[in-house]
């Protein structure tokens, strides 16, 4: 019986996309692990997985934080209100 090679799921290239913001948008710096690439955004380029996973990740968690700054503004806005 011959062993299969197993790669990482990371490891494995795939095509990625950073979307353009508008005219300026700046290369966006990404690391994994001490590893890091620079994407130009509007660019396909072909990466590792483990870098969109990271990529995707923290837009998540820049939507979230900015989720809850809008819930606790307006948390604070309404107990103003009650005064």
């Amino acid at each position: 019986m011959a062993k299969e090679a197993t790669t990482d799921r990371g490891e494995e290239y795939v095509e990625f996309m950073v979307p353009m913001t508008g005219p300026d948008a700046k290369p966006v710096l990404i690391g994994v692990n001490g590893e890091f690439i620079r994407i130009r955004p509007g660019e396909q380029v072909s990466v590792k997985r483990k870098f969109v996973e990271a990529y995707m990740n923290s837009r998540k968690q820049e939507r979230e934080a900015w989720q809850t700054q809008v819930r606790a503004q307006k948390a604070s806005q309404r107990a103003l209100t009650e005064l």
